[in-house]
């Protein structure tokens, strides 16, 4: 890569921000910048040590571990079925509207738990289906209590426009749904036993929440600066999907400037 500018952005987009190099090339040709590259180019340049950093050893920090999912999709680990609870009679997720299933309305959240492999610490993740935007908090134990008010904290600092549904996991944390239903105004719906994917988007969410730590990271430890940088990198890296724009840009209609 002889542009030495666009290579230290793309080192600074890979490293720092964590992008693929497919939202790097995808992002650059969403906001017209004069600098223009292919995905493709990308890889060829770090398999060839072109830009400058050597690759580490499968597993380590760096373009190895940056790159290894290439788009692949990723198993998520902390859904287990022997922290679910088997809710009977409740709605069922063939129960929401429409514009949940097709995603044409704001509003209609995903939500899950993230936790660490030491600590009694977790993470709240709540995710907007059309725009993937992400909500997210630390609670000290992931029990019923907990996660309840996290929920109806975190929805509360959204426009009561943009709250419309809630389709959580069937752990036991989220016994308390009837409470948030009713705190918010809102109906609440279940995914059928052992059906991850019927919440697929909070399920991906989850996984690029987990990039950001390592395996055995420890919760307890994360600092509430922590939470909201890892928040904030996610909802302003680009996704594909949404043609490149960013869950942030989708969500709140408004242009950011990335390159």
């Amino acid at each position: 890569m002889e542009n030495l500018k666009l290579r230290d952005f793309v080192l600074h987009c890979i490293l720092q921000r964590q992008w693929s190099p497919e939202q790097i090339a995808g992002r650059l040709s969403l906001e017209n910048s004069n600098w223009h590259i292919s995905y493709n180019t990308i890889y060829r340049g770090i398999e060839r040590n072109n830009l400058g950093v050597k690759r580490k050893r499968h597993g380590a920090r760096g373009f190895a571990r940056k790159l290894r999912h290439r788009g692949k999709t990723r198993k998520v680990k902390g859904t287990v079925n022997e922290r679910r609870g088997r809710f009977n009679n409740v709605p069922s997720v063939h129960e929401r509207p429409v514009s949940c299933e097709n995603r044409t309305r704001f509003g209609h959240w995903e939500g899950d738990t993230v936790r660490g492999k030491i600590g009694r610490s977790g993470l709240v993740s709540l995710v907007d289906r059309k725009s993937r935007y992400l909500l997210s908090e630390r609670v000290p134990k992931v029990n019923a209590k907990n996660v309840t008010q996290a929920m109806i904290d975190l929805l509360h600092t959204v426009t009561p426009k943009r709250v419309r549904t809630l389709t959580p996991d069937r752990g036991t944390e989220f016994a308390g749904y009837r409470e948030v239903g009713k705190e918010l105004g809102i109906s609440v719906y279940f995914p059928d036993l052992h059906a991850p994917q019927q919440r697929g988007t909070n399920e991906n969410t989850n996984g690029l929440i987990r990039e950001y730590f390592s395996k055995g990271n420890d919760l307890d430890e994360l600092t509430d600066q922590d939470i909201a940088k890892f928040v904030k990198d996610l909802n302003n890296r680009p996704h594909k999907v949404l043609v490149w724009k960013t869950p942030s840009e989708v969500f709140f209609g408004k242009k950011l400037h990335l390159i």
